[in-house]
């Protein structure tokens, strides 16, 4: 079993060189490829020039990675799995999530996350702090989704880079806190050449929107100080075993897409024929079949994960 599994690897491996994964740059809009990138441990001087580009007013010197997995208090809730998760030199908890397929409630998701740094930092540190009057004062707390699509909801200003934070909704927009910030970037809004590139932000946004379609270094990024992130994303310079790591995640994640937009545009036919409710309830039931998690078919249909387990 054993051998044969070898030699489908190889096999696999072949035909991925020969055919459309004949790549020389990981794509860093997958998951894999931007944790490599980013968040493996060695490569914090990478994690630190994104965040740095991303964050550039908040002048960040030295960052360190943090637990990638937050448990919830119940045990029906939902775990957080982030992306990236790391602190700063000026004590800054920073989330950072790479997301391809489009999601309509990202938001609320990016709120989600952050109600684990919220949670764990209330009152850390001394005895005195945590009795003092200021207990509650929680450090500065950054969720930044990288979207690979617009973000559903929102107004949209042709900004790629946008900031939010809990603020009052009538009068002067007067700030509720300080500590809360949530950064979205829209990559499908940047739309400069390698030619236009001008800021460290502009070279990082063209390098993680491109990376995967690159058959060379652009001239235009000589001596720009991204050479680490080419070398680390290079295809060819990966272990056998991570190139097959990779291929196989962005295979599976080629598969889920293809269920989801399949299992869509079904149920959407059939709707349309059969009535509303009926054309939701088989796409929830073709979804299922095809392994698509409850939570995203709950996402994707509206209906309950109970009324989804019935079908």
């Amino acid at each position: 079993m054993k051998k044969e599994k070898t030699i489908r690897e190889k096999e696999l491996r072949h035909e991925l060189n020969a055919a459309e994964f004949n790549v020389t740059f990981i794509d860093l809009k997958r998951d894999f490829a931007f944790k490599w990138a980013f968040g493996t441990e060695g490569h914090e001087d990478l994690l630190l020039m994104l965040v740095d580009s991303l964050l550039p007013e908040k002048h960040i010197r030295s960052v360190s990675l943090g637990p990638q997995e937050q448990e919830p208090d119940r045990e029906d809730a939902q775990t957080g799995i982030y992306d990236i998760h790391c602190e700063t030199d000026d004590g800054s908890s920073l989330t950072i999530e790479m997301q391809v397929c489009p999601q309509t409630d990202f938001n609320d998701r990016m709120v989600f996350y952050s109600s684990f740094p919220i949670r764990n930092r209330v009152g850390k540190g001394t005895v005195e702090k945590r009795f003092s009057k200021m207990r509650y004062k929680l450090p500065p707390i950054y969720i930044i989704g990288i979207l690979d699509f617009e973000l559903a909801g929102i107004t949209d200003r042709g900004e790629t880079i946008r900031h939010f934070s809990i603020r009052e909704d009538d009068g002067d927009n007067e700030p509720f806190t300080d500590s809360v910030h949530y950064v979205t970037v829209e990559l499908p809004k940047f739309l400069k050449s390698s030619s236009e590139l001008e800021s460290r932000q502009d070279y990082m946004l063209y390098a993680i929107k491109n990376f995967g379609e690159m058959k060379e270094i652009p001239e235009e990024f000589s001596g720009k100080g991204f050479d680490k992130l080419f070398e680390v994303c290079s295809f060819a310079n990966m272990t056998e075993e991570m190139q097959m790591r990779y291929v196989r995640k962005v295979m599976a994640e080629w598969d889920r897409e293809g269920q989801l937009a399949t299992a869509i545009m079904t149920g959407e036919a059939r709707g349309r024929a059969e009535g509303r409710e009926e054309g939701i309830a088989k796409t929830a039931k073709a979804m299922k079949v095809e392994g698509i998690s409850t939570v995203v078919i709950s996402k994707c249909t509206g209906l309950t994960p109970e009324q989804i387990e019935a079908l």
